[in-house]
């Protein structure tokens, strides 16, 4: 099944096609998720600009822990599928639809991967995050997976669309998600000049952490991983590292660590229940635990309710991020060193390998690139 037939992630806005600009291709190549590991590089018609949308030609775009876990495992019930998966994107405005004047064609460009309604409950209450009517890039609407992507119209009115200073690289747009959502958790996590923070995860997001609490004026950050090559990264960005694998205990580890003393903020920032489990037997008393991203497999989680209640602990969950946190991030992203932020660069064409990659843990960051990276 094409992913245009019934309206889904890719296909074409019908009121848009006036607004198709002579000289554009009909069609596109994009990476369509089938099913688990059913990943096919596909040819479908090029996404047209409707009223108030513009369509980008996407440059590149970062492979997100939850693209890889709909990869291996199979989308959520979120998902469309056959569907584009990619929110971590930014390109070129090509197309403006009717409405849409006022973006600058030829302006390089990204946005908020999740876009609110700004209706619902959630959204009148500020918390836009979790709007119950979110569109999301890669799940509901499609992605940046491909040559083209379509901008939707609320994306501009929620100023969730960003045009780019000519001096940001493209490297440093696509860190626009990850540290809007990091940002958001360190600050839900209580972070700040000062802290004692551990995190929990070695892949991409772990470092964005370890970036940002240092940013934030964290005094001392431990990183708790397990590949080696991935904590060397994570080292080198700032963080103390301690390797467990089938080793020591990594709360013993911890606590040798910082002298028997404990962790401010814990940030549980892999797939795996036992984070959040470990995490709370390295935060101190009176301190803030945040569960960072979704869980792999069964999400359960054995909670000892006496240590919350007679430690005064905080577990706080932290979700995505508002549209002004993400243009914080972007502004943001251009005052930090992206070299620590290690990608390897995979043209479309090899859009499995670079998923295989990921999930093999060849690599700390793929990037998918449709043209050579400004």
């Amino acid at each position: 099944m094409d992913p245009d037939d019934q309206g889904g992630p890719g296909a074409p806005s019908a009121a848009g096609a006036e607004a198709r600009r002579p000289g554009l291709p009909e069609t596109m190549l994009a990476a369509v998720l089938h099913g688990p590991r059913d990943l096919r590089l596909d040819r479908l018609p090029r996404p047209v600009a409707g009223p108030g949308e513009v369509v980008l030609r996407i440059h590149r775009c970062g492979v997100c822990g939850s693209d890889l876990r709909s990869y291996l495992r199979g989308p959520s019930h979120r998902y469309r599928v056959p569907g584009i998966l990619g929110h971590e994107f930014v390109g070129t405005v090509v197309e403006l639809g009717p409405g849409a004047e006022a973006v600058p064609l030829g302006a390089r460009a990204t946005a908020a991967p999740a876009i609110p309604c700004g209706a619902c409950a959630a959204c009148r209450r500020g918390d836009e995050n979790l709007c119950s009517e979110l569109l999301d890039f890669g799940i509901n609407i499609a992605g940046g997976f491909a040559e083209y992507v379509r901008v939707p119209a609320r994306s501009l009115t929620a100023g969730a669309f960003v045009a780019l200073d000519d001096a940001l690289t493209d490297a440093a747009a696509i860190l626009g998600e990850p540290i809007g959502c990091c940002l958001r958790g360190l600050r839900r996590g209580g972070v700040g000049p000062g802290s004692t923070v551990v995190v929990i995860g070695d892949g991409p997001i772990g470092l964005t952490h370890v970036v940002l609490a240092r940013e934030l004026g964290a005094t001392r950050i431990i990183c708790v991983g397990q590949n080696p090559s991935r904590l060397d990264a994570i080292a080198r960005a700032g963080a103390e590292t301690i390797a467990v694998n089938g080793g020591p205990d990594p709360v013993h580890l911890v606590g040798a660590a910082l002298g028997g003393a404990l962790a401010d903020t814990v940030v549980a920032a892999t797939p795996d229940p036992r984070a959040v489990e470990t995490a709370l037997e390295l935060v101190r008393d009176g301190g803030t635990v945040v569960a960072f991203g979704g869980l792999a497999g069964d999400p359960s989680v054995t909670v000892d309710a006496n240590r919350i209640h007679y430690g005064e602990l905080t577990l706080v969950g932290s979700f995505n991020c508002t549209t002004t946190e993400f243009r914080e991030a972007i502004d943001l992203a251009g005052r930090l060193d992206t070299s620590l932020f290690e990608t390897s660069l995979y043209p479309l064409d090899r859009i499995v390998e670079a998923f295989e990659a990921a999930a093999t843990r060849r690599t700390l960051k793929a990037v998918i690139t449709m043209e050579p990276a400004r």
